[in-house]
């Protein structure tokens, strides 16, 4: 039996019988309603397995201003509970799961590196990361184009650590795909180009045409580019599905394309997520993911008018994965006043813990960290001025790094934060990621071991990483408006979205 705030609940799970109980009483006059329901929020669907027995659960799910009890705790619980009773872990994909010694088990990586890795950096990275994205563009620097580029990358990785986990980043929308082999024969086939309602092509901001995943030949091309290899699915006679353990696919969503009517984007998304349903199910035979990106906090007009505060979880019905890309920044933060929008924030938490917790633990979930309050995208000087990320400083923001040494700075004074935001919302399937910006290698993702100076990455790494931390004893607990704390074995997680910088993660 558990109490939050003067609310008791209690769960209860018989292996023998493979039932499980959970139930609540509120000494606060909250009304009840029946599980199911807040189990087909959660789910994606309202039929309990046979042998799992539920009864009532309070299910309010948010009350205003942070101020409610939140539901989701309780559902990751029921989530876990369910799977222990049906006689497998809660954790996410076979063999994606991670443990709980210290949170270097549980980081993610997601970059570019525009030349080939040199060995140093290659063993960095299985060094420091469980899971690794690379990138479009990964290798153009050296002449590589970025399908080779991966699968060599992703060879040499796993020759240093076979238990390293590698994606294959591929945009549905075709961003970079001038970086890729497969690019002449996209090129080559207008036909596959999305066009808007009036007949002309609708492009990506960096200018390449946009696909239109409702073409049935566009589906298959899009599907068979991470999986081809040399052309037979094998790379230097390795099978590609050993080497690529899934494909990162980007806009993964809602598309708000001009000049297309609102019936026609609704087709074009659900097209795009019945052609990640089909890659997911080619990779599931190798235990494979396809890692939707991803979560968004977006509203209409840039969200599915069907299901508008989904947060595009809807694709979890047909991918394994998905990711968040913006944790706590961009729409998340204020500019006006360099703070959180803390609503937005606190439902991009609940967020997670929703994917998390969807078909009893088992979607593997990627949350990216940012070391500040981003707020715009200028990563570095150019001719049009200076970077730009923070808020103004005339509005409270703080100076945005200009070079290294600033990042390097920036990137040890947010760390604390981002820790701590990870570690408040982390479960088995979730992994975590803290870096610079997009999407460089060379932006603090990646360390410099042959000249330190060259890159942001601080050269101690980040100590805390390395710290015992132990399983959780609990979801966390929302002790002031928008503050929570969370404990481990080895530690407690203050996670505070008012006062930011007071955010901690203190070992015991």
């Amino acid at each position: 039996m558990t109490t939050r705030n003067g609310r008791s609940i209690a769960s209860s799970v018989n292996p023998a019988s493979t039932s499980v109980t959970l139930f609540s009483a509120t000494t606060t006059g909250m009304p009840f309603s029946n599980v199911t329901s807040g189990f087909a929020m959660v789910f994606a669907f309202t039929a309990l397995p046979s042998t799992w027995k539920v009864g009532v659960c309070w299910c309010v799910w948010r009350h205003d201003k942070g101020h409610a009890f939140h539901m989701m705790s309780l559902t990751v619980q029921l989530a876990m509970a369910m799977a222990a009773a049906a006689g497998r872990p809660a954790s996410g994909t076979e063999g994606w799961a991670h443990g709980w010694d210290t949170t270097a088990a549980m980081t993610f990586a997601d970059f570019n590196s525009n030349k080939i890795l040199t060995d140093a950096e290659a063993q960095f990275v299985v060094s420091k990361y469980r899971v690794v994205s690379l990138e479009k563009c990964t290798g153009i620097g050296s002449g590589v184009k970025t399908e080779d580029a991966i699968y060599s990358t992703a060879l040499r990785l796993k020759k240093l650590d076979p238990s390293v986990k590698v994606f294959f980043y591929f945009a549905t929308d075709q961003q970079g795909i001038s970086c890729y082999n497969a690019g002449t024969e996209y090129m080559a086939h207008p036909e596959w180009w999305l066009k808007d309602d009036n007949g002309n092509v609708v492009k990506h901001g960096s200018g390449s045409p946009i696909m239109d995943c409702s073409n049935p030949a566009a589906q298959a091309w899009w599907q068979s580019v991470p999986l081809r290899g040399d052309g037979n699915g094998t790379f230097n006679g390795v099978p590609v599905t050993s080497i690529i353990d899934g494909v990162l696919a980007d806009s993964a969503g809602w598309g708000h394309y001009p000049n297309i009517s609102d019936a026609r984007l609704e087709a074009l998304e659900d097209a795009k997520f019945a052609m990640l349903g089909q890659l997911q199910a080619k990779l599931s035979q190798s235990n494979g993911v396809v890692m939707a990106n991803g979560i968004s906090m977006y509203g209409p007009p840039n969200a599915d008018p069907r299901a508008p505060t989904n947060r595009n979880l809807r694709v979890l019905q047909f991918t394994s994965g998905i990711m968040n890309e913006h944790t706590a920044v961009f729409e998340c933060v204020n500019a006006q006043n360099a703070s959180f929008n803390l609503e937005t924030t606190a439902d991009d938490l609940q967020a997670i813990e929703t994917a998390a917790a969807m078909d009893s633990g088992s979607k593997m979930v990627f949350v990216q960290t940012w070391p500040g309050l981003y707020a715009a995208t200028s990563f570095t000087p150019s001719a049009k001025g200076p970077a730009r990320v923070y808020p103004p400083v005339a509005n409270g923001g703080e100076p945005t790094p200009q070079n290294n040494a600033q990042w390097m700075a920036a990137l040890r004074e947010h760390f604390g934060f981002a820790h701590a935001l990870f570690l408040t919302v982390a479960a088995p399937n979730v992994y975590w990621f803290y870096g610079g910006y997009w999407y460089p290698s060379t932006s603090g993702i990646v360390g410099c071991p042959e000249d330190p100076t060259s890159c942001p990455s601080p050269p101690e790494w980040y100590p805390a990483l390395t710290k015992p931390l132990g399983a959780p004893l609990g979801p966390r607990t929302l002790v002031a408006p928008y503050v929570w704390t969370r404990e481990y074995e080895h530690a407690v997680v203050r996670l505070d979205l008012v006062q930011p910088n007071t955010s901690a993660v203190t070992f015991k």
